[in-house]
C-alpha cells in the first residue's frame, strides 16, 4: 500500500499536464502551417492561368483530393490489419453523438466547404477583391455568435475584445477600398453567404473532431463535397476536367495545397477552438501577398502592413485566453482508433 498517496497523485498528474501542454503546442504549430499552405492557394491559381471554370477547378481539386485521401486511407486499412487489436476495455466510450448523426453532420460539413468555396468564386466575378475580402473579414464575428447560439461556446471579455480588435482594424482599413454600387451587390452578398458557410464549415469541422480523427473528417468532407459542385456544374453544362494538360499541374498543386491546408486546420481543431481558427485565418491575405512578393515581385502597401499589426495585436490578447482552447474534449468514439489520430 502507498505510504503517501498524494505524492503518486502529483506525479501522475505532471506527465498529464505535460502531455496537454505539449498537444496545444503542435495544435498551433499545426494551425501556422495550414494558414502557410492555404496562402499558396490563390498563388498557384494566378501562376497557372487556368482554361476552365471555377466550378470546374473547385470540382477538379474535390476529386483529386478524394482520391488522395482514398489511397491513403486503404494503406492505413492494410497497415491496421498487421497490428495488434485493442481489447475490448481499451475501446473508447460511445459519443453523445449517434453514428447517424455524425455521418448527417459530415455531410452538412462538407456541403458547407463547397458551398463556400463556389460562393467565393461567384463573388469575385460580381464584385471587387477589396469588397470580397472585407466582407470575409466577417468570419470569426458569424463563428463566435454562431458557437454560442448553437453549441452554447462561452467566450471570455479578454478574446471578445481581442477578436474585436482584429476584425475592426481590419474592416476600417479596407472601407477605403469598399465600392458601393448596385451592380456590386449581388457579389457583395454572395461574398457574405461565402463567410456564413465558412463559420458554419468550422463549427461543423470542430464538432466531428471531438469523434473522428483528422484523416476521417478529411476524407468525409472532400467526397460530401462532390455532390454539390457536379450539380452546379450539370446546370452550368460546364465540363467535369480540364482539355488541356497544361491546366492540370496548377489544379494540382492547388489540391495538394489546399489538402495539407485543411488537415492541418482539422488537426488544430482537436484543441483549438473554431473561434479562434477563424481569428487565425485573418492573416492568410498577408502571407499571400508576401508569397507574392517574393514569387512575383509584388509590392506590399502600407495599409496592409498597419492592418497586419492590429490583426496581430488582436491575436496577441486572444491567445493568452481560455476561450482559445476548447471548453471540453470528447472522446472519439469506440469505432474509431484514437491512437492514430492526427
Amino acid at each position: 500500500m502507498n505510504s503517501f498517496p498524494h505524492i503518486s497523485a502529483v506525479s501522475d498528474e505532471i506527465p498529464q499536464k505535460l502531455l496537454l501542454k505539449s498537444e496545444k503546442l503542435w495544435s498551433f504549430l499545426s494551425l501556422l502551417g495550414g494558414l502557410i499552405s492555404f496562402s499558396f492557394v490563390p498563388v498557384f491559381t494566378k501562376w497557372g492561368a487556368l482554361e476552365i471554370s471555377a466550378e470546374t477547378t473547385i470540382f477538379d481539386r474535390f476529386f483529386l483530393t478524394t482520391i488522395i485521401l482514398g489511397l491513403a486511407s486503404g494503406i492505413q486499412a492494410l497497415y491496421r490489419q498487421f497490428k495488434p487489436k485493442l481489447e475490448p476495455s481499451q475501446l473508447l466510450p460511445k459519443p453523445a453523438l449517434s453514428l447517424m448523426q455524425l455521418l448527417g453532420l459530415l455531410l452538412l460539413t462538407g456541403t458547407f466547404l463547397a458551398a463556400m468555396l463556389l460562393s467565393l468564386a461567384w463573388s469575385l466575378i460580381q464584385t471587387t477583391v477589396a469588397n470580397c475580402e472585407l466582407i470575409n473579414n466577417l468570419t470569426p464575428v458569424f463563428t463566435v455568435f454562431g458557437g454560442w447560439l448553437l453549441f452554447k461556446h462561452r467566450f471570455d471579455r479578454r478574446f471578445l475584445i481581442g477578436c474585436a480588435i482584429a476584425v475592426s482594424g481590419l474592416l476600417i482599413v479596407g472601407f477605403n477600398d469598399f465600392q458601393i454600387g448596385i451592380d456590386k451587390l449581388q457579389g457583395d452578398l454572395l461574398a457574405l453567404v461565402s463567410a456564413l458557410f465558412l463559420s458554419a464549415y468550422l463549427l461543423g469541422a470542430e464538432k466531428l473532431r471531438n469523434h473522428w480523427n483528422t484523416d476521417t473528417v478529411l476524407l468525409g468532407c472532400f467526397s460530401c463535397g462532390i455532390p454539390l459542385t457536379l450539380v452546379v456544374l450539370a446546370i452550368n453544362h460546364e465540363s467535369l476536367f480540364p482539355t488541356s494538360g497544361q491546366s492540370w499541374l496548377p489544379i494540382f498543386s492547388m489540391s495538394v495545397a489546399g489538402l495539407l491546408g485543411q488537415g492541418m486546420l482539422l488537426y488544430s481543431l482537436k484543441k483549438l477552438s473554431s473561434a479562434f481558427v477563424a481569428l487565425v485565418f485573418l492573416l492568410t491575405p498577408f502571407t499571400t501577398a508576401i508569397l507574392a512578393r517574393i514569387m512575383f515581385l509584388e509590392t506590399v502597401s502600407w495599409s496592409n502592413s498597419f492592418a497586419f499589426f492590429v490583426v496581430i495585436i488582436g491575436l496577441s490578447l486572444t491567445i493568452t485566453s481560455s476561450s482559445t482552447f476548447k471548453e471540453k474534449d470528447n472522446n472519439l468514439p469506440s469505432y474509431i482508433n484514437s491512437s492514430e489520430d492526427a
